[in-house]
């Protein structure tokens, strides 16, 4: 007997003190028929993002409004969001997106055909910034050494192991390990029966930690090279992290805790990675002060 149900499927969406921004995303898309309803979760902003959102947005059905607790990062944040759709609003699948995102109602029904077809776990779209596909789209779950040399000059010895040969891109689709978090469809079930995002992780690296749960328990992630999104360049963190020296700092506490709750490494091999970001935040820091 063949199934005809239409999927439930829900867009959630993560603020944090950006209220103009998801203005404008959910502007967008709350007519797009693909979805059946929007959530919006406010990650305790310290600003009046949560009332103005409950303003806007409070006679509208479609759009659900939450807020947690506290502010406990990214992952935190999504990990509640995405637990609500499932358990709450009875979603089949949820579209992670961030606010500083485009997309067209086509491009989720792609990824929704995509993702019953191929009974994935993740699909994701192809992130363009300023109209162009970036150049690494997807990428391998990494070891300790991989992941830290990519930040040096000895970059090049990790690329072949961490990133895809380009030429790969050039398919319709692509199974992979790790695709960017700005934007994608996932299957609710399968996220929260491996842990969902780490939550000791406050920011950045969350994907290639999903990445590696999702392998673990033999669940698949496709890219679609042929449908794309546009990201505004993370607008919504450099609002709140507007540093580059402050964003290497969470990137580098990320990826020692992937180092030790993924990788199991120890003390000695973490500390002595932990040096090598030490000391490239300190020349990063040099050349600013020497710049002026």
């Amino acid at each position: 007997m063949i199934n005809n149900k239409k999927p439930n499927v829900v867009c959630e969406i993560l603020n944090y003190n950006d209220a103009e921004t998801v203005f404008r995303l959910v502007d967008k898309i709350k007519n797009y028929s693909v979805f059946s309803s929007i959530l919006i979760v406010d990650n305790a902003s310290s600003d009046n993002s949560f009332s103005r959102l409950k303003e806007r947005y409070q006679i509208d059905s479609k759009i659900v409004i939450k807020q947690t607790s506290r502010n406990g990062g990214y992952g935190y944040g999504n990990n509640y969001g995405i637990n609500y759709a499932y358990k709450k609003m009875d979603a089949d699948y949820v579209v992670l997106s961030n606010p500083d995102v485009s997309f067209s109602n086509e491009m989720v029904q792609k990824l929704l055909d995509e993702m019953i077809s191929k009974h994935a776990a993740v699909v994701a779209g192809t992130q363009r910034v300023n109209g162009k596909p970036i150049r690494t789209p997807a990428w391998k779950i990494p070891t300790a050494m991989q992941w830290t040399l990519i930040e040096t000059k000895l970059w090049k010895y990790a690329a072949k192991q961490y990133y895809y040969d380009p030429k790969l891109f050039n398919q319709k689709d692509l199974q992979v390990e790790c695709v960017h978090g700005a934007m994608f469809l996932l299957d609710p079930k399968k996220f929260l029966d491996v842990g969902g995002y780490d939550e000791d992780m406050f920011l950045f690296g969350e994907e290639t930690v999903l990445g590696y749960k999702l392998r673990a328990k033999a669940y698949k992630s496709f890219l679609l090279n042929n449908v794309y999104y546009d990201h505004e360049g993370s607008t919504s963190i450099k609002k709140s992290f507007n540093s580059t020296i402050r964003q290497d700092k969470i990137t580098h506490d990320s990826k020692l805790i992937y180092m030790k709750h993924c990788l199991h490494s120890n003390f000695v091999i973490r500390q002595f990675y932990k040096l090598i970001f030490d000391y490239i935040i300190f020349k990063k820091k040099s050349k600013k002060f020497f710049r002026g």
